[in-house]
C-alpha cells in the first residue's frame, strides 16, 4: 500500500496481495483521489513550499451562476448541496481554477454516446488515479473488508446527493442490488461483483449510509472490480437512483408495463434501458459534474450542464466542475471531425481522427489552431484483431472458421509490413492478438507466431484444412460445391480499418479465399454479433488489454464475454456458467481456460494468481483463436492551449472511460 501526502492509497500490487487471506481495510482517504497531472504552464499563484496552491481567501467555493440561483431562492446553500464536510472528495489539481466557460467537442452520429461517458460519467465506485495504477475512493466514501474477503462493508457520503436534489442514501444501494441486478429480467446472468462462482452475495443495510456485502467464498477481486464499473451496464451500485427509477420497474410498480406502451415501447423492458441511458434521457437523475440538457438522440448538438449537487471540493474547498457547460456537436464524417481539429474548434479530443495518418495535419495546424498534442499511452497489443465467427450459424462454415489450418493460412497470406507502411505511417510491428512488450507477461514466440508473409506457407495450411478444390477464378470451394466466400464487419469507428481490411481482402485472395470488407455503423455492428443474433461472418476490433490491464481484460485471452467476437456464444457459456438461452459449449481447451479464470479471484496468492493466468495465456497461444496485425504505437490527444490542468500523457483504456480518470471537472479556461 502506498501513500500520498500521508493518505492511503492501493495499487494493483496491493490488490493482488490482497486477494483473500490477510485482514486489511480500505481506507479511502478524502483527499486520496490522484491530482491530474502536470499542466504544460506553470501557475502563477503561490504555495506553501510544498507545492500546495494556497486559495484567494476570496475565492468563490461555487460557480457564479449558482449563487445566483441561491440567491433567488431556486437552489438551497452551497453548504446543503454537499455531503458534509468529512465526507466530500477532496479533489487535487496542479491548479486551482475559475469558475465558467463553455467546452466545445465533438461525437461521430447518434452512437458515439461512449465518447460521452468518458467525458462525463467515470464516476465508479472506487476510482483509479490518472496512471491506472492507484486506487482511491470514488462514489463510496470507503470499503472496509474482512480478514478473508468474505464480507464488505460499503460506507457511503452522508449528505450526497442526486443532480436532482433528493439524498443518496443505502436505499438505492439495496435497490441496485435486489431490484435491478438481481432482477432476471434484466440481468438474466448473476453479475461477477454480486457472486463468487455463481453464487450470489448477500447484502443488507446496516444503517442509511452504510451497505455490508457478503460472499459464500472469498471475493478476492472486489475492489478492483469495482474501480472499473462506470460504463452505463457496468454492475455499479450508486447508479441507479431509486426514487426515479423504480416508477419503470413492475415489481415496484403495477402499472409499468403501461407506462412502456404508453411511451411508445414493446415492453417495460425496453422503456428501463430507454430511461436508464442518460445521455438521451434529461429527467434522470446522476452523480456526473454535468447534466445532459440536450440529448443526444434529439438535434445537432448534445448539452451538458453543471450539477449544483456535485459531491467533489478542489484543495481550497470550491465545489466542482469549474467548466459550466459542455456543447458536443454531433458530426457525421470524421472528416468534418478531424477539421474542427485542425480548426482549433474543439478543447479536447482523443478519439476517432487521432490516428498517425492525421498527425501531420494536426500539426502543421497547431499554431493556428491553438492547441497541442496530449500523449496517450497504448494499453492496447494490437491496431487490428481479425475474428473469425468461430459460433456461425452455417455449420460448414463454421468448422472451417474453427480449423487452426485454416486460420494459420490466412495469417501468412497477410503482408502485415505493407499494411504498416500503407496504412499505419511506418508505425509498428507485425504482431498477433498476444501481450505487449512492456507486459509482463510478455511472450515472443506468442507475438510472432504466424506474422511471416509466405504464399506458399499460406496455401499449404488452407490445403491442409481440406480446402483444395477452386472454381474457375481460382477461389476456394466449400465442400458444398459452392465458393468459399465470407464478410468482415468493419465499424466507421476508425476509418484505418476499413482501408487495412481492404488490404488483407486482398491478400486472401492470391491465395483463393473470397472475402468482402462490410462497412457499417457502430450500432449495427454490435446488434450483428449479439449473441441472440450471430448474424456477422467475421469482424474486426481494436487489441485491447495489452499491458496494465492483462488480467482483467480477457476478451482476446479465452471467450470470456460479449466483446470475445471470435465465439460470442462460447462466452456467453462462460459469463452464464452454461444456463444462458444461447450459450454453447466450447471444446475442452476453452473449458480448461474458463475453469482457470474461475479460480483467479478466490487465489489469495498473487504469485498464484498469475500463474493461473500464465496457463490461460499458454492455452490462448496454441489455440490461436485471432489473427493479428500490427503492435499499436502510442497515441495522441489535441487538448487547447488555454484549457488547464490536462495532463501530459494518459494511459488509454476503455474500461476505465479514459480520460475520465485524469479529472475532468478539475480542467477549466485560462483567460
Amino acid at each position: 500500500m502506498t501513500t500520498k501526502n500521508g493518505l492511503k492509497l492501493w495499487t494493483r500490487r496491493d490488490m493482488l496481495r490482497a486477494g483473500g487471506g490477510s485482514a486489511l481495510l480500505l481506507t479511502m482517504s478524502l483527499a486520496g483521489c490522484a491530482g491530474s497531472g502536470d499542466s504544460d504552464s506553470e501557475s502563477d499563484a503561490d504555495d506553501d513550499g510544498n507545492g500546495a496552491q494556497e486559495p484567494d481567501p476570496d475565492r468563490p467555493l461555487e460557480s457564479p451562476m449558482l449563487t445566483e440561483q441561491v440567491e433567488a431562492g431556486e437552489l438551497p446553500p452551497l453548504e446543503e448541496r454537499l455531503p458534509v464536510e468529512a465526507d466530500r472528495l477532496v479533489v487535487e489539481a496542479p491548479e486551482l481554477g475559475t469558475y465558467g466557460g463553455t467546452y466545445h467537442g465533438a461525437v461521430l452520429g447518434q452512437g458515439d454516446d461512449p465518447w460521452l461517458e468518458r467525458m462525463i460519467a467515470y464516476e465508479p465506485m472506487l476510482r483509479a488515479d490518472a496512471q491506472l495504477e492507484e486506487i482511491g475512493p470514488g462514489t463510496f466514501k470507503d470499503i472496509e473488508r474482512n480478514e478473508d474477503a468474505t464480507e464488505f462493508t460499503i460506507h457511503m457520503r452522508q449528505g450526497m446527493r442526486w443532480s436532482d436534489g433528493e439524498p443518496v442514501t443505502a436505499d438505492d444501494v439495496m435497490f441496485a442490488i435486489e431490484n435491478v441486478f438481481f432482477n432476471e429480467d434484466l440481468h438474466p446472468n448473476l453479475p461477477t461483483l454480486l457472486s463468487v462462482n455463481n453464487e450470489a452475495c448477500t447484502a443488507e443495510p446496516v444503517d442509511d449510509f452504510t451497505v455490508r456485502l457478503t460472499f459464500p467464498q472469498s471475493k478476492g477481486d472486489l475492489i478492483d472490480e469495482a474501480s472499473r464499473a462506470a460504463q452505463w451496464w457496468a454492475t455499479n451500485l450508486l447508479f441507479f437512483p431509486k426514487h426515479y427509477l423504480q416508477d419503470f420497474l413492475p415489481e415496484l410498480n403495477p402499472d409499468a408495463e403501461q407506462l412502456a406502451e404508453d411511451a411508445g415501447f414493446g415492453d417495460w423492458t425496453e422503456y428501463w434501458e430507454d430511461r436508464v441511458q442518460w445521455w438521451n434521457n434529461p429527467e434522470r437523475p446522476v452523480l456526473y459534474p454535468w447534466v445532459i440538457t440536450d440529448p443526444l438522440n434529439a438535434g445537432n448538438v448534445a448539452v451538458a450542464e453543471r450539477n449544483p449537487y456535485y459531491w467533489k471540493v478542489d484543495s481550497g474547498g470550491a465545489q466542482l466542475p469549474y467548466i459550466d457547460r459542455l456543447e458536443f456537436e454531433v458530426v457525421q464524417e470524421e472528416e468534418v471531425m478531424l477539421l474542427k481539429g485542425v480548426n482549433g474548434e474543439l478543447d479536447f479530443h482523443s478519439r476517432h481522427f487521432n490516428n498517425d495518418q492525421n498527425k501531420p495535419v494536426l500539426a502543421e495546424g497547431r499554431e493556428d489552431g491553438g492547441y497541442d498534442f496530449v500523449t496517450v499511452e497504448t494499453t492496447s497489443m494490437n491496431v487490428m484483431i481479425i475474428s473469425l465467427n468461430l459460433n456461425h450459424k452455417d455449420e460448414e462454415l463454421r468448422e472451417i472458421f474453427q480449423n487452426k489450418d485454416f486460420r494459420i493460412g490466412l495469417s501468412h497470406a497477410i503482408d502485415r509490413q505493407d499494411i504498416i507502411d500503407t496504412v499505419y505511417q511506418r508505425q509498428g510491428e507485425p504482431w498477433q492478438g498476444a501481450p505487449h512488450p512492456n507486459s509482463e507477461f510478455y511472450d515472443e514466440e506468442f507475438a510472432k507466431q504466424y506474422t511471416e508473409y509466405d504464399v506458399d506457407l499460406a496455401n499449404q495450411h488452407l490445403d491442409a484444412a481440406g480446402l483444395t478444390e477452386k472454381d474457375g477464378s481460382g477461389f476456394r470451394l466449400r465442400p458444398n460445391g459452392e465458393r468459399l466466400r465470407f464478410s468482415i464487419d468493419v465499424t466507421n469507428l476508425f476509418p484505418q480499418w476499413a482501408d487495412a481490411a481492404d488490404l488483407v481482402t486482398q491478400y486472401w485472395a492470391e491465395v483463393g479465399v473470397d472475402a468482402a470488407v462490410n462497412p457499417i455503423e457502430r450500432t449495427l455492428f454490435y446488434e450483428r454479433k449479439e449473441v441472440d443474433a450471430n448474424e456477422y461472418d467475421a469482424n474486426v476490433w481494436a487489441g485491447d488489454g495489452g499491458q496494465k490491464i492483462e488480467m482483467l481484460e480477457t476478451r482476446w485471452w479465452f471467450p470470456s464475454g460479449g466483446e470475445s467476437n471470435y465465439a460470442v456464444r462460447w462466452a456467453d457459456y462462460y459469463t452464464s456458467r452454461g444456463t444462458g438461452e444461447h450459450s454453447l459449449e466450447p471444446p475442452a481447451e476453452a473449458l480448461e481456460q474458463m475453469e482457470l479464470a474461475w479460480q483467479i479471484p478466490l487465489e489469495p496468492d498473487p504469485e498464484k494468481q498469475k500463474e493461473l493466468f500464465r496457463q490461460i495465456l499458454q492455452i490462448s497461444k496454441e489455440q490461436f483463436y485471432v489473427i493479428g496485425i500490427a503492435l499499436p504505437a502510442d497515441g495522441y490527444a489535441i487538448a487547447k492551449n488555454n484549457l488547464r490542468n490536462v495532463v501530459e500523457s494518459f494511459p488509454d483504456s476503455w474500461l476505465y472511460l479514459t480520460p475520465g480518470p485524469i479529472d475532468i471537472p478539475t480542467w477549466y479556461f485560462a483567460d
